[in-house]
């Protein structure tokens, strides 16, 4: 049988995680591509404090499932050649030597090998392999075009593979420093209505001031219900002293 204080420390660890995953929004706030964490605490956070019981974590157990937000973020011209953004539901197609990840990140460059890379050095998936830039061709000469394809005025290099996942986007986990690992069993889909603006980068989705005023709204139920459980175990040992004295 879960008891209250056991049901409390349950609502404490999801507030903690909750805790953790707006200050991860805010470190990236300003990491091109980033799409913000939810956590279900947030909404049954709002569902309490709707009916007046911010006050305690004692009103029922707080779930902290997490999710990603893949809404799209603001796009901002940088006139930097090798800089992407997608406007759509679209991925970057990446290859790795840990299998295929998928990223909004199109801060691109050129490597050692004149492949193009992104902004970690992992090969952008071209639709026929990696894309190969000349030795003679200068950034500023490169046209990216809304479906992906590298060029100059007189050649074709390839084009950016984008990918999407339709509703079973939710299905996507972190794989770190802005990329994402589909599972085994979602095969990616061409994109089909995502467009590709050069020199342009997508700005994360995180919302300073929501996830500010969520980090105070933390802060204070974490010390309300801290008080509580000091309050019960005050109350605790004035019963076990009277106990004694009986």
């Amino acid at each position: 049988m879960t008891t209250p204080i056991s049901q409390m420390a349950t609502g404490l660890q999801a507030l903690m995680n909750e805790y953790e995953t707006v200050t991860h929004n805010l470190a990236n706030s300003g990491t091109a591509g980033f799409k913000r964490r939810v956590n279900a605490f947030s909404a049954e956070l709002e569902r309490q404090q709707r009916l007046g019981e911010e006050r305690s974590l004692l009103n029922g157990r707080i779930d902290a499932q997490g999710a990603i937000d893949f809404t799209q973020g603001v796009l901002t011209r940088t006139e930097r050649p090798l800089d992407v953004a997608l406007e759509g539901k679209g991925f970057i197609a990446l290859d790795t030597p840990q299998g295929p990840l998928y990223t909004r990140n199109g801060a691109l460059s050129i490597n050692l090998l004149n492949q193009l890379v992104d902004s970690s050095g992992r090969l952008v998936s071209g639709q026929n392999g990696p894309i190969v830039i000349p030795n003679a061709v200068m950034e500023s000469d490169i046209r990216i075009d809304a479906d992906g394809t590298v060029r100059t005025e007189e050649m074709q290099m390839g084009r950016i593979r984008i990918v999407e996942f339709g509703d079973a986007v939710d299905e996507l986990t972190p794989a770190g420093h802005g990329c994402f690992r589909a599972p085994e069993d979602l095969p990616p889909q061409e994109a089909a209505d995502t467009r590709v603006r050069q020199g342009y980068k997508e700005n994360s989705n995180v919302q300073m001031v929501h996830e500010l005023t969520s980090l105070i709204s933390l802060s204070r139920l974490y010390e309300a219900n801290i008080n509580v459980l000091r309050k019960n175990r005050e109350n605790s040992a004035t019963l076990l002293e009277v106990a004694r004295t009986a």
